[in-house]
């Protein structure tokens, strides 16, 4: 069952992993299939407009693919031999088609019969997970399962469930069935389900989208409100909502269709009490309350272009909150990112964080706070609050003094090439180097003070009011000499430690720049500069390319990502561009 548990989540994973790479940007209208989601879903993940999936996995990098890692895989799961039941081997065979597939956009079409007007919808009925589909063909895919079915011995029947055609696949353990894995076919959409002991008849209608639930999603305009509050282009949508987690957790509601199922597993392990501890009305209020807070995990696309040669992606995540409280007591913590690191177009690799060194320890006391001084009834939060009040994050305050006035600090490569040393072949230098350091405050020239206090051999430089920049080189060791001059200089209310021409005009930019609260993270990468050298000092140093970073950066592609926070919440946007690599 270990076996069969691993196989499970790892095609769980690779089928949630498609979430990322199946987004593109057209105007949100609604989805008929909707009607048969329910509305009090716990997961929801959509490609609600049609993808060109096909054009799409002929740009995509080998490193986006994880066809190694996924091959792998299955190498070592079928290496444990007889140790394997039927039932692993038919997910492992599943397994083993995806990375086939991914090999190529033919490959993929024959596989799972999908095309360049793939819809996707994956929801819970309950405690059921569903999958749906809109296919080119889907008799391909159901041939791709049948296949996967009678290579490992697993027994699957025809049959219908009022009137819908169902193929239904028998996972058994130890002679004795699990559950059975449905496939239904309606039109061109393909569904997947489970048919399980602890679910009714009628939660698998539903599931298999033949009835519609009580209450469906297209009902509660959920979709379109996140859609609209987090300015998404509404061609897909995810969530996770906190809120219906928690409170089948807690069984708030014992009559809903999460509950019950939730309960029939419980009684089918034996234990039937485990939640009895937070199932009550103390902690059904209380979790309730934090859950409301904290309301759900949403994401979706703000811009995505699909061509035959390159792919655009522009992707937010939101961890929604009502807690204004909390939240601005985070957005003080936002300190200065540098105009350079906000893009990755500017160098091969570049960082940047945001931070209010100030208010860093008041922040951390008001979380503190929030939650040690909250009036909980619930005993196992109770509990935690009485543990979290030993903690006293006072001594925070004598450690963050000492930064003074940090707003932030950056680091940047913008172009690096590397060389063979003359007197020592095989091993590889870096002939050429522009990058830059970068220490943002409020008083850089206090800051710096304190600095030079901390290492007594910087005690004799000083730098200019001016920006002059003063040439640093003989502080470095004798195993980072460079070639070039290494400056360090006062650029307005910037400390910029650089050297190369790329970095000089970055560094002098900073002194325009007003120290402000614009950002926490931010994070660039050129891969498409950076595996050439990589590649480069792998030959010069007689080493093969290290496979891992192959599957890493593949062809190479460029992305950025920006972490922050706003009143709406914790804010991750990710921008990508990958190029077809001819």
């Amino acid at each position: 069952m270990k076996k069969l548990l691993l196989a499970t989540v790892t095609g769980a994973a690779i089928a949630s992993g498609a979430y990322v790479v199946s987004q593109q940007e057209k105007g949100y209208t609604p989805l008929p299939q909707l009607d048969y989601v329910p509305a009090d879903s716990i997961f929801f993940w959509s490609q609600l407009e049609s993808f060109p999936y096909l054009n799409y996995l002929d740009v995509l990098p080998e490193a986006f693919k994880s066809t190694y890692q996924v091959n792998a895989f299955v190498e070592e799961m079928k290496g444990q031999g007889s140790e394997l039941d039927k039932n692993a081997l038919f997910f492992l065979n599943l397994v083993e088609q995806y990375a086939k597939s991914l090999e190529s956009s033919t490959n993929f079409a024959n596989i799972w019969g999908a095309d360049n007007e793939l819809k996707l919808l994956s929801y819970t009925v309950g405690l059921l997970p569903v999958l749906r589909a809109e296919l080119g063909n889907v008799d391909a895919f159901k041939k791709t399962l049948t296949e996967a079915a009678d290579k490992a011995g697993v027994a699957y029947t025809d049959s219908d469930v009022d009137g819908t055609p169902v193929t239904k696949f028998t996972i058994e353990h130890e002679g004795q069935k699990v559950f059975d894995l449905v496939l239904a076919t309606q039109g061109k959409w393909t569904t997947i389900t489970a048919d399980t002991p602890f679910n009714s008849p009628e939660d698998l209608k539903v599931a298999l989208a033949i009835s519609k639930p009580a209450k469906s999603l297209s009902s509660t305009g959920k979709v379109e409100r996140y859609i609209k509050d987090y300015q998404f282009d509404g061609a897909s949508l995810a969530y996770l909502d906190n809120k219906l987690l928690v409170d089948t957790l807690t069984a708030k509601d014992p009559q809903s269709t999460a509950v019950k199922m939730l309960d029939n597993i419980l009684a089918m392990a034996g234990n039937p009490a485990a939640l009895d501890m937070v199932r009550n009305e103390a902690c059904q209020k209380d979790f309730s309350d934090m859950a409301n807070k904290w309301p759900a995990v949403v994401s979706g696309t703000n811009h995505f272009d699909v061509t035959t040669n390159q792919v655009n992606i522009d992707v937010s995540t939101i961890v929604a909150s009502t807690d204004q409280k909390i939240l601005n007591a985070i957005s003080n913590l936002r300190g200065f990112v540098p105009a350079h690191t906000q893009t990755a177009e500017n160098g091969l690799v570049t960082l940047g964080l945001g931070l209010n060194a100030a208010q860093l320890s008041p922040t951390v006391n008001t979380l503190w706070a929030a939650f040690s001084g909250a009036e909980f009834s619930c005993q196992p939060l109770v509990m935690a609050q009485a543990q979290s009040k030993d903690v006293n994050p006072a001594m925070l305050a004598m450690a963050t003094g000492m930064l003074g006035s940090l707003q932030g600090v950056s680091f940047s490569i913008f172009d690096v090439d590397i060389a063979e040393k003359v007197d020592q072949p095989g091993e590889v230098e870096f002939s050429k180097l522009s990058g830059l350091v970068t220490v943002s405050a409020n008083d850089a020239t206090a800051l710096f003070s304190m600095a030079k206090s901390l290492a007594p051999e910087f005690s004799s430089v000083n730098l200019p009011e001016d920006g002059t920049p003063v040439k640093v080189n003989d502080f470095l060791p004798p195993e980072y000499e460079l070639d070039k001059p290494l400056f360090l200089a006062l650029k307005g209310q910037h400390i910029a430690l650089y050297s190369g021409e790329e970095a000089t005009k970055h560094a002098d930019a900073l002194t325009a720049q007003v120290v402000e609260a614009n950002g926490m993270i931010s994070f660039g990468l050129d891969a498409k500069k950076l595996v050439p050298l990589i590649e480069k000092g792998s030959k010069l140093s007689s080493e093969e390319f290290p496979e891992e970073l192959h599957n890493l950066f593949g062809d190479g592609y460029q992305m950025h990502l920006n972490f922050d926070a706003n009143n709406q919440g914790l804010v991750t946007d990710v921008q990508m561009n990958v190029k077809k690599h001819n």
